[in-house]
């Protein structure tokens, strides 16, 4: 857990444009840290899936905590 902020781990994140396969207005909670990336569960599938794992520096640039 030391590598990443913990900044967004069980926090609520929506992401207000598309990026790469996540469309804009995307929900999602971040429910734990593995290595540099955050698994998520979206509110919507994405790629067919609900719990993905995201690089952090794509929450960070891409995503907002509400």
């Amino acid at each position: 857990m030391g590598c990443l902020q913990e900044s967004y781990l069980y926090k609520v994140v929506v992401f207000d444009y598309e990026t790469g396969c996540i469309p804009a207005q995307s929900i999602c909670y971040c429910h734990s840290i593995d290595g540099e990336y955050y698994w998520v569960a979206f509110k919507e599938p994405i790629l067919g899936q609900n719990d993905i794992r995201l690089h952090h520096d794509v929450i960070r640039q891409h995503g907002r905590i509400i």
